[in-house]
């Protein structure tokens, strides 16, 4: 018999089930669930004046708009990955200004390297007379806490320099924060977060200042939900939505 034989299967098989396809089955599962994901890609940044001036989320639903302390200081790395570079004391972030009317739920994914010293990754800010939770990094350890110190929740970053994915939700009830394999739940009902809320990268706020709280980091991906607590949630397009972003960060980092 000549030529080779090719099988076929007459079933269609789900978004991502063959290597390759992660991405695109992330990108389906952001939208039904009304995720905001930005890719640290060339086309997506927004450039004025040889300066990055904003990020744009991969379907151009939204824009992150530099911080008001960020005069163009940080800088992109083709890769690939294509990387944000943050630097160290210097605010390097961007902001989604009004992106929650109120914060009774969340979820925000970063994609990111560093070595130990990322310092803050992201915030949620219901304003200077309310509260903020923030995710941060430092010392080799992965932070979560609220600026009115009533709640805070960590873990051990021990593979410094390698590709990091780190989840923090927060559902009401409870602040849960992954990295790897591992798990930190902690009780919290968090004060002040009830107000309409701006979603920062790489920075708590749009103070000048805090330069402590600035580290250098290479942000690959960072994605928002603003309605969503994925890692407490049982609903189904939920629990599939964290699967993708999970099977995701294994295959393409």
């Amino acid at each position: 018999m000549n030529g080779a034989l090719m099988l076929e299967i007459a079933a269609k098989l789900p978004p991502g089930a063959l290597v390759g396809g992660e991405d695109r089955a992330l990108a389906h599962a952001a939208v039904r669930t009304g995720g905001a994901r930005f890719v640290a890609r060339e086309a997506d940044m927004i450039w004025s004046n040889g300066r990055i001036a904003g990020w744009r989320e991969t379907r151009r639903a939204v824009e992150a708009v530099a911080s008001a302390p960020n005069t163009g200081n940080g800088w992109f790395e083709a890769g690939p990955p294509g990387a944000l570079i943050c630097q160290e004391g210097v605010n390097c972030g961007f902001t989604l200004p009004a992106f929650a009317q109120a914060v009774e739920q969340f979820t925000v994914a970063v994609i990111y390297r560093s070595e130990g010293e990322a310092k803050t990754l992201a915030s949620i800010f219901t304003g200077q007379a309310n509260n903020m939770i923030f995710l941060s990094e430092s010392e080799g350890t992965i932070l979560a806490k609220d600026k009115a110190n009533t709640v805070e929740v960590s873990l051990p970053v021990t593979e410094a320099g390698r590709a990091k994915l780190v989840v923090l939700a927060y559902d009401g009830r409870s602040l849960r924060l992954s990295c790897g394999e591992r798990e930190a739940v902690v009780a919290a009902n968090v004060p002040g977060m009830d107000h309409p809320a701006d979603f920062f990268i790489g920075c708590r706020s749009n103070r000048t200042g805090l330069a402590k709280t600035l580290g250098q980091a290479r942000l690959h991906e960072v994605i928002f939900w603003p309605d969503r607590a994925l890692s407490s949630s049982t609903a189904v397009e939920d629990v599939a939505a964290l699967a993708a972003l999970e099977r995701h960060f294994r295959w393409a980092y």
